[in-house]
């Protein structure tokens, strides 16, 4: 899905100023990965935004089905990533589940590992939390508010969490810095 709105009207509802004629991608890194590539003109932000969505839990043996996840989000990521990209990938919020923690690691290792070989313009990591601070939107919340604020402020109605954080990540490596 692509989605194309005026900088200015972005950097108002966010209360930040963005950087012109770069292109990011943010990625919300899990088995389930919502991307956003968010590339800037001098008046436009356009979104293109997606869903990598690895169905493997009918393969029991966890071992083969973890290798069989990495290397489809390798090959997925692969793809993905440019060379031109500001990339920034999702820090991995510490679970309860000590496993699940480390899948979420992993997969976020796949993406900056190619960000770096690719030479990416830059990797970022930030959790969902910082991420959204920097956006000034409520921290803390669970993942439908964040996703109702923000179509709220672009004026869409994408129901996907995992793609509103990443929307989230991507206009954050927009971010002028200071």
């Amino acid at each position: 899905m692509d989605l194309k709105l005026k900088i200015k009207d972005i950097e108002k509802k966010f209360n930040v100023k963005l950087q012109r004629n770069v292109t990011s991608l943010g990625l919300d890194t899990a088995t389930k990965t919502g991307y956003c590539i968010a590339k800037t003109n001098t008046t436009y932000i356009n979104f293109d935004i997606g869903y990598i969505n690895l169905h493997m839990n009918e393969i029991k043996d966890r071992v083969l089905r973890n290798e069989l996840r990495y290397e489809e989000i390798y090959q997925q990521f692969k793809n993905l990533i440019k060379k031109e990209y500001i990339v920034v990938v999702e820090d991995v919020f510490h679970s309860f589940n000590a496993q699940t923690t480390i899948l979420l690691s992993r997969i976020g290792a796949i993406a900056w590992t190619l960000s770096k070989e690719k030479r990416c313009k830059n990797i970022i990591w930030k959790t969902a939390v910082q991420a959204r601070k920097m956006l000034n939107l409520p921290c803390n919340k669970k993942k439908e508010i964040i996703t109702k604020e923000v179509n709220k402020r672009l004026k869409t109605k994408i129901k996907n969490a995992d793609i509103v954080d990443a929307i989230v990540l991507s206009i954050v490596g927009l971010i002028c810095e200071e």
